[in-house]
């Protein structure tokens, strides 16, 4: 009983210095895009809402990648903690989806005086979400849990094509959205600018990686107490 006690404050002590780092390292990103990087030639001030719009769109298509490749690993070995990882990594696609539409749809009022123009970047990652939020409700419609897990998995891989959709609209339809590296309406990064840029996509990876480990913890505990309740009826 001691060494498991030894273990856990283990555990929590590596949880606490993690979420720590992270902090550390979300506070100095934010610094340094709000503070320290100029503004940029054609768009001004206008550009710090960049630092906060393209991390959790990125941090976004990394949850579901995630979610879609632990889904498959459960269709594989039938293991409840890999469907418990992946339904994790998509609510966190949702969280994170969520804040990119809403931060483009600032930016978007910001440059071109609509929050929403159904610009092909933005319809695209619309229906992502919404791919996602059909995820949700299939896994609510089944109350079989080796059942839902499987419908799940599948769904998902369904639902990730809309991941490089949104990725590559602006390739496949004329997009009004900017693109890094393209002078013609593109962004006009500087170094400062890029760095303060890559300091945010890191602090958004760190958040990433300590919520989809609590999440996951929880949908762990969650099914734990699901079958001690199981086993008393």
């Amino acid at each position: 009983m001691g060494t498991l006690g030894c273990i856990v404050i283990r555990l929590e002590f590596r949880d606490d210095v993690y979420l720590g780092i992270t902090g550390v390292i979300v506070a100095l990103a934010a610094y340094f895009a709000l503070y320290i990087a100029p503004a940029e030639v054609t768009m001004g001030e206008l550009v710090r809402i960049f630092y906060f719009h393209l991390p959790p769109a990125i941090v976004c298509y990394l949850s579901l990648l995630v979610s879609v490749a632990t889904g498959l690993v459960y269709l594989r070995k039938k293991d409840y903690k890999y469907d418990a990882l992946s339904e994790s990594g998509a609510l966190l696609g949702l969280v994170f989806g969520l804040v990119t539409l809403i931060s483009g749809a600032i930016w978007a009022n910001a440059t071109w005086g609509v929050y929403w123009n159904w610009d092909p970047r933005e319809t695209t990652t619309l229906i992502l979400w919404f791919a996602y939020v059909g995820y949700f409700l299939l896994r609510m419609s089944i109350e079989n849990p080796e059942r839902r897990a499987s419908s799940a998995a599948v769904f998902n891989i369904l639902a990730f094509i809309t991941v490089p959709l949104s990725y590559m609209s602006f390739i496949l339809w004329p997009s009004l959205h900017p693109q890094l590296g393209d002078e013609s309406g593109g962004l006009g990064l500087t170094s400062t600018m890029v760095q303060a840029l890559v300091m945010n996509i890191i602090g958004g990876v760190f958040v990433f990686g300590y919520v989809l480990k609590k999440t996951y913890d929880l949908r762990m505990k969650q099914a734990e107490y699901s079958s001690i309740i199981m086993e008393e009826m």
